[in-house]
């Protein structure tokens, strides 16, 4: 803690009860004392770096963008500074000031492989401008950590790709999967098996029972699937609507089915993780869907509806639709080997074990396909499918669909998102809603049809399980 007068002291300490009540998700408490220490904040580096920190994760960017500006002042040579502040540029859409930004914090730190990283996705690298020679030269060095090494592979990886040197490209990003999938432990058949017993427990049985009433409110909008098919383009067209409100992915409803698992069963101790599946199927829902809305307070309320685009919600379809009765629930998928290769390529780091191995990548697609099958077929009419490659190649048509599904007055303006939706946008996809409408990423997989063979193979000798068709969902008021 600084030292000084009390008056500092006292004002070290509350920030320290910010970050405190950030931790335990008491976010209205830590909001309102986080904006009274920065009506009275110190003008140091470390407390304004904090402090912006702090509201970054409470989702205000706006405010963390001025206090790293405002730390900057202080400290111009904190390169860790210059990095945070064009992470929170980035959100905020401004991406040539990010990239300034990173450009001086390499400058001033050669050695920060996450500021190589986040600069490579900023935007389309060109032949007359890129950092590709500089990346090669970093990964040269001796002494590098494998931690730092997967992010500067995948950083040229992405570049040579741009750049169009797709052997290259995909040797790079082999070499940092590889690596990063060597410092995890993980078991892709204990996800199967979770879920499969998902869909044992979500069966017929339970959506034939006249279970209790869940909470009853239309305000979210779900959008589910696997990452990288376009959920995030998705949430874009669906924030224009004056009606919607984005709040990016939220883990809430996986918390909260958590704590009403304890509260409802205290003492029990499941054995395994298909005991927690099993016993989920035995929740009280109406209790579950209340506190997951009020957990998503005090960024949600305002309009109408708001849009959780966290992917994994697939997971608990079942348990949404019994909680929530009233929610929409959007699937976003995409063409099987380009949603893949997308998963692949992409640096995840604590999420998504399954996609730094292509067999993994393939067992774990087959087990999400088969379980969105499931939910079709126990909730028909309920889940919106969308198609990324229609909503690109037919944008109009998919999103009037979009709209009419989840209730909104179409919004001719949605189709130019990338100019009329200025809400933040945190996803690995950032970048890229920035920029107008196009199909460039459909077909991508094939430059590395060599590569990517296998993966090719081993979805297309599994057995088939049909797609249910794109379009609206009519939800059925008897499930």
């Amino acid at each position: 803690m600084a030292t000084g007068n009390t008056s500092e002291r006292e004002r070290w300490q509350r920030l320290e009860l910010v970050e405190r009540l950030v931790a335990q998700s008491k976010l209205a408490q830590a909001l309102t004392l986080a904006q009274e220490l920065r009506r009275n904040a110190l003008q140091h580096p470390d407390f304004l770096g904090q402090l912006a920190w702090l509201f970054s994760s409470l989702r205000d960017y706006q405010s963390a963008q001025d206090l790293y500006l405002a730390a900057i002042a202080v400290a111009p040579q904190e390169a860790g500074l210059r990095y945070n502040l064009a992470t929170v540029l980035r959100v905020n859409g401004d991406l040539e000031a990010a990239e300034r930004e990173l450009d001086k914090a390499i400058t001033l730190d050669p050695d920060d492989a996450d500021a190589w990283l986040l600069r490579s996705g900023l935007r389309e690298q060109t032949t007359q401008s890129n950092h590709v020679a500089g990346l090669q030269r970093q990964l040269a060095q001796p002494g590098r950590s494998v931690a730092s090494r997967v992010k500067l592979r995948y950083a040229l990886a992405k570049e040579l790709e741009d750049i169009g040197r797709y052997e290259a490209s995909f040797s790079s990003l082999k070499q940092g999967a590889d690596l990063f999938r060597g410092q995890i432990q993980y078991d892709v058949q204990r996800d199967l098996d979770a879920l499969a017993a998902i869909r044992q427990t979500f069966a017929a049985e339970f959506f034939r029972a006249n279970g209790a009433a869940g909470h009853e409110t239309s305000e979210p909008i779900f959008i589910v699937g696997l990452p990288r098919a376009g959920s995030t383009l998705l949430e874009r067209i669906l924030g224009c609507s004056a009606e919607v409100q984005l709040v990016g992915e939220l883990n809430n409803f996986a918390h909260c089915l958590q704590e009403q698992m304890g509260r409802q069963f205290p003492g029990w101790q499941p054995t395994s993780l298909l005991d927690r599946v099993r016993k989920s199927g035995e929740l009280e829902w109406a209790p579950l869907g209340e506190r997951y809305l009020l957990s998503t307070r005090p960024y949600t309320g305002g309009k109408r509806c708001f849009v959780d685009k966290m992917p994994l919600n697939f997971l608990y379809i079942g348990m949404i639709r019994r909680a929530l009765p009233d929610a929409r629930i959007i699937h976003i998928r995409r063409e099987e080997m380009d949603h893949c290769h997308a998963m692949y390529k992409h640096l995840f780091n604590h999420a998504y074990p399954f996609s730094y191995q292509l067999d993994e990548l393939a067992r774990y697609f087959l087990g999400y396909r088969q379980l969105m099958q499931h939910w079709h077929e126990q909730l028909p009419g309920v889940i919106h499918e969308v198609q990324y490659e229609a909503l690109v190649t037919r944008p109009e048509a998919t999103a009037r669909s979009l709209y009419d599904f989840c209730g909104l007055a179409w919004e001719p303006h949605c189709l130019e998102f990338h100019a009329a939706n200025q809400q933040p946008s945190g996803t690995g996809s950032a970048s890229q809603v920035r920029r107008p409408l196009n199909d460039s990423a459909i077909g991508r997989w094939r430059h590395y049809a060599t590569q990517l063979a296998p993966l090719s193979k081993w979805l297309q000798s599994a057995s088939r399980i049909p797609q249910h068709p794109a379009g609206p969902g009519r939800p059925d008021q008897n499930l």
